[in-house]
């Protein structure tokens, strides 16, 4: 059987890992690596430094907006990627990015007061979403179907190591009480890696489709989107439904106008289809938004459970915390070479092992057997790392050639709505059920609880989509005429 038969069936043969650091794809698989680095540290470190922070230059109203803006910008810097593209092509786009986030991470280091630093980290999360974007839409452009999964492979890995290491450079500056030298020491190695794009990234891609004449920015899109997103963070440290009720409709009818805008507009942000549940393009786009939810609401509370019910010391309640990202790099390593039959499987028992870890991690949560609960939070990451390759790698391979660079884009946007809805929801729901002060171990087991009974909800949606993606997404059969080769 050739390969194209192999690709227009769907049984794709995966590479070998070292196809993706050969020649001059060793050198984009590094870039594109590095930029996750970045991204993730930065996005990661912040809480560790925060306390710092605000000792010395005040702020603590504001305390979670540092944190809170950098995701608002990466979804609308995320969004922004087809439009750059279209407009620099990938050379120019990957080396504004870096610059950009260059400029925020400066900014954020000489920031005198709060507000600066909230103005920069919004400026440096815009500048990393699309780094991350641009990194995706390179993917798609310059790997073909056989490696894509290797590649999308190390990403996650390169991610979950930024989960150890961000805390580690964070809470290494802050006991040097220099929170501002987290900064500083990242800005030279963004400069690099602007330089190097610069360099080496070639100023087409593929036939050239996603570079275009140029187009109005769609900035009426990008403010809705950004406002959504915005209404729907202030909902969940609302203090009650007079005010929630508000900003959750307010913040799902902006996000709904954007996208319905979006659709039929000439300079798209993303796929006319993306929120269709008739098309693999759109079913891939809702579970992973739905992955998001879930991902960030166990994530959000764990640390609280297991510090107020459980007891564990702070010490190791960020190892701990890490675990779900640990299983799914486990996961995604695991199955990342699986094709045919195998890759199959990959996609319908990963978010069935997913589902059966978030339910006996509800069932544990305020049990007395740590080692349980870190079991089940192992599993839960080990299903979504089994399937979550092959399914980003199958959506990239669902786009038409004219929507690679807005599939691209919301690769990354939407699974950050995903983590902005799940924080929400997840804050709404652990208010309703008596969070209170988050210091009574009952009221903090009883919160937690309800929080991950919700979960079910999207994780259960999350599978189901699946089966109806794996349908449409991927042919049953091999035709006869195609077998010979």
């Amino acid at each position: 059987m050739t390969e194209t038969t192999q690709t227009e069936t769907g049984e794709i043969a995966k590479g070998a890992w070292s196809e993706i650091f050969r020649g001059r794809l060793g050198l984009y698989s590094a870039l594109i690596i590095g930029g996750v680095a970045m991204q993730a540290t930065q996005m990661l470190v912040i809480a560790i430094i925060m306390p710092t922070i605000v000792a010395d230059i005040g702020g603590a109203d504001y305390y979670t907006w540092a944190a809170m803006l950098y995701t608002i910008g990466a979804i609308v810097g995320g969004a922004s990627t087809g439009t750059v593209w279209a407009r620099l092509g990938p050379r120019l786009s990957y080396t504004l990015a870096a610059l950009v986030f260059a400029l925020g991470t400066v900014a954020c280091a000489l920031a005198p007061n709060i507000g600066a630093l909230i103005a920069a980290r919004s400026v440096q999360g815009w500048a990393g979403g699309l780094v991350a974007g641009t990194g995706m839409a390179l993917i798609t452009g310059l790997y073909s179907a056989r490696v894509r999964t290797r590649i999308i492979a190390i990403t996650q890995g390169t991610f979950t190591a930024c989960h150890l290491s961000g805390p580690v450079v964070g809470g290494m500056f802050a006991a040097m009480h220099w929170w501002r030298g987290s900064f500083w020491v990242m800005a030279p190695l963004m400069l690099v890696f602007a330089g190097v794009a610069y360099l080496r990234v070639p100023d087409r891609v593929g036939d050239d489709i996603g570079r275009g004449p140029p187009r109005r920015p769609p900035l009426l899109r990008l403010a809705g989107l950004a406002a959504g997103v915005c209404c729907v963070a202030a909902a969940g440290p609302a203090q009650d439904w007079v005010a929630r009720l508000p900003l959750l409709a307010g913040g799902i009818g902006l996000i709904a106008l954007t996208f319905r805008l979006d659709r039929s507009a000439p300079n798209n942000m993303f796929p006319v289809k993306a929120l269709s549940l008739s098309a693999p393009i759109g079913l891939g786009l809702w579970i992973l938004a739905f992955h998001g939810m879930t991902q960030t609401s166990v994530n959000l509370f764990l640390p609280l459970l297991l510090q107020v019910v459980h007891g564990v010391s702070p010490v190791f309640i960020n190892f701990l915390s890490i675990l779900i990202s640990c299983g799914w790099t486990i996961g995604t390593f695991t199955a990342s070479g699986w094709s045919g039959q195998r890759e199959r499987l990959a996609l319908a028992s990963g978010p069935v092992v997913a589902v059966c870890g978030l339910v006996s991690l509800t069932l544990v949560a305020v049990q007395p057997i740590v080692a349980l609960l870190a079991l089940s939070t192992l599993v839960m990451g080990l299903g979504i790392g089994i399937y979550n390759v092959h399914l980003v790698a199958r959506i990239m391979g669902c786009a038409a050639p004219e929507e690679q660079r807005t599939l691209a884009s919301a690769l990354t946007s939407v699974r950050s709505l995903g983590t902005a809805f799940g924080a929400a929801f997840a804050g709404v729901v652990a208010s309703t059920a008596g969070l209170g002060n988050a210091t009574e171990p009952l009221a903090v087991g009883h919160a937690v609880t309800a929080v991950y009974l919700f979960c079910w909800i999207p994780f259960g949606l999350a599978a189901v989509f699946m089966f109806r993606f794996i349908r449409l997404a991927l042919p049953r059969r091999v035709p006869r005429l195609a077998m010979a080769d």
